[in-house]
């Protein structure tokens, strides 16, 4: 089910999280699925995608839904880059979410020292923010774009190889308001 906004056409920055922080949206071909399935959602709703951020747990982007609605927009890319990322790994050791949140892609939960396993899935819904001017837009694009080094998974913003900065063909321009 799609989620409600009062507005639901705009800029926004979102960030959509992993259920459980579970760290699978780097593991090998998940970055691609999803930087594939959003440039995809763009063409598809007549959108736009003014820059992206792959985590292992979540993902930022900051972007324009097009024709439909921010939450339309939303739920296809979701559903479509789950359906391909699951199409993939479906024969691979299940990911697993840690009680000591570990970090590998292959994570366990030890309930009872019994293995839980859980595939790839989003939260449900979605964090937005819409960006009105162009010094929140400087601000959200500033802090997407260095959100991997900020983490302290790279030592600079410009080798996190999923971000935006390695993309700059994917990129649409953004458009003075």
């Amino acid at each position: 089910m799609t989620q409600w906004h009062p507005t639901q056409q705009g800029t926004f920055l979102v960030t959509t999280n992993s259920q459980g922080k579970v760290p699978w949206c780097t593991i090998p071909s998940a970055p691609k699925i999803l930087i594939d399935n959003l440039i995809m959602t763009r063409n598809m709703h007549g959108g736009c995608v003014y820059a992206f951020c792959v985590l292992p747990d979540h993902m930022h982007m900051i972007m324009k839904p097009g024709r439909k609605e921010l939450s339309k927009f939303m739920h296809s890319f979701k559903r479509n880059a789950m359906w391909d990322i699951r199409k993939i790994h479906c024969c691979e050791k299940p990911l697993t979410s840690g009680s000591g949140r570990s970090r590998s892609s292959a994570a366990v939960i030890e309930t009872n020292e019994i293995e839980a396993p859980m595939f790839p899935k989003w939260q449900k819904g979605f964090h937005d923010r819409r960006i009105r001017t162009h010094k929140q837009y400087n601000a959200v694009l500033n802090y997407v774009q260095h959100n991997a080094f900020r983490h302290g998974l790279t030592g600079d913003a410009y080798e996190w190889p999923w971000s935006s900065l390695q993309f700059q063909d994917l990129i649409d321009p953004m458009e003075v308001q």
